[in-house]
């Protein structure tokens, strides 16, 4: 088109300016096909936590402390790689005449280490009753419990020992009875021995000896000979004890440790009683003194190791 002399040329219309808009932004978005797109990384999968190894060991134990029966029937250990649990079935049996409970706690020694149960408090246990419990002991980085050790008691007092694994053997102070027989008579005073027993608790108090200690319980008739009418009055003044060292010893002074009789004339009073005081694993000759005034005879006995 001729323009005329002097004339404008015509202005670009809103059409040819979008036009090229829409060129430039094809042309970018062409671009940003072409670069090489970023890789997205894989999610990490989490480790499944190792399943516990549960071993169970059948105990069977039986343990004479306080005056109770403290059965410990099994353990089952629950061990991971960082931490685990052992559960302990106990329990107590009461066979006296009167509520009793455990004080002395029950620990496990596993690994160098002494565990206190979380819950170490059972029940008291009525008389004549047995009462449970499920003792349980949390570990850490404790693989095995094989080692372990169940250890019932505090110091001073004895400690009893029942292992999770065989050998070696328990220590469960189980009382040791022995049939004695003998005579001695002092004056108009006779005593037949007849019976002895080991303890290392006094049940009638519900404690456990300590360490350096056991009960020696003998049990005897003890005949009045004379005949005055008004009888013999038997007490612990009329019994003592000879260690095998040379030592005498009485009986315990405890209001539990002696009969007191009135014996009648040429009567017979049986299953009297005198409980000692002697060293642990003493072991030897003994001799047990019938006293009257001024006489004193021995009835010699022995305890063996």
């Amino acid at each position: 088109m001729t323009l005329a002399s002097g004339g404008r040329a015509p202005r670009r219309g809103p059409a040819r300016r979008l036009g090229a808009l829409l060129v430039i932004v094809a042309f970018a978005a062409a671009a940003c096909l072409d670069a090489p797109q970023a890789s997205v990384g894989p999610t990490p999968t989490r480790e499944p936590e190792a399943t516990p190894t549960v071993t169970t060991f059948e105990l069977g134990s039986t343990v004479w402390y306080e005056g109770l029966l403290v059965h410990l029937d099994r353990a089952t250990a629950q061990l991971g790689p960082r931490a685990g649990v052992v559960d302990v079935v106990v329990r107590l049996e009461n066979p006296g005449p009167e509520e009793s409970e455990l004080n002395g706690a029950i620990r496990l020694a596993t690994g160098g280490a002494t565990i206190d149960a979380k819950e170490s408090r059972i029940p008291p246990v009525p008389p004549d009753g047995v009462g449970g419990a499920v003792l349980t002991y949390e570990l850490t980085g404790v693989s095995s419990v094989a080692d372990g050790v169940l250890e019932i008691g505090d110091d001073p007092q004895h400690i009893a020992t029942v292992p999770l694994v065989q050998p070696p053997e328990p220590v469960t102070f189980e009382p040791v009875q022995m049939d004695l027989a003998g005579t001695g008579t002092a004056g108009d005073l006779k005593l037949a021995l007849h019976h002895g027993e080991l303890r290392w608790d006094l049940p009638d108090w519900s404690q456990q000896l300590v360490a350096g200690l056991q009960a020696l319980t003998l049990t005897y008739d003890a005949s009045y000979l004379g005949s005055f009418a008004g009888g013999f009055a038997f007490t612990g003044d009329n019994v003592a004890l000879r260690l095998p060292d040379g030592k005498v010893v009485g009986a315990r002074r405890d209001g539990h440790s002696q009969s007191v009789e009135l014996i009648g004339a040429r009567k017979t009073k049986k299953n009297l009683f005198s409980r000692f005081e002697i060293p642990s694993g003493m072991t030897g000759r003994f001799n047990l003194l019938v006293k009257n005034g001024s006489n004193q005879v021995g009835i010699p006995f022995t305890i063996e190791g």
